[in-house]
């Protein structure tokens, strides 16, 4: 089976070294129960109509989730994945053309206080 576009992102910055230092979650965030990791969820956003042997773009959520009181860690590794994606849009033969949608969003604090960016890219993949 075909992986999904998540999946195929994924492997994706894991392969580029994106994922380093954090833990890779899929679908939904699973709290580890330790402060000090920060994690990275894959998750799909919708997209537009698929198609039989015609192109299709797939939206691809990607929350990052920073360690408490490491802000700015977090936000280096946003940086570099947003500098990554705009250099290397076809750098993947799995996911197609790749490019960030809404640039670096506003970021949240949760309760327990780690700051979360979600990140959407598009991905255009057609066979």
């Amino acid at each position: 089976m075909t992986p999904m576009m998540h999946e195929r992102v994924r492997n994706m910055f894991g392969d580029a070294g994106l994922t380093t230092g954090f833990t890779v979650q899929q679908l939904m965030y699973d709290d580890p129960g330790d402060l000090s990791k920060a994690i990275m969820v894959f998750r799909p956003n919708g997209g537009s109509n698929i198609r039989t042997d015609l192109g299709s773009e797939y939206h691809v959520l990607v929350d990052i989730f920073g360690a408490k009181d490491k802000r700015k860690d977090a936000l280096n590794a946003v940086q570099r994945i947003v500098d990554y994606v705009q250099a290397n849009p076809m750098a993947d033969e799995c996911v197609g053309y790749i490019q960030n949608m809404g640039a670096i969003p506003a970021p949240v604090l949760t309760e327990e206080g780690r700051i979360v960016f979600r990140l959407q890219f598009a991905c255009t993949y057609g066979e």
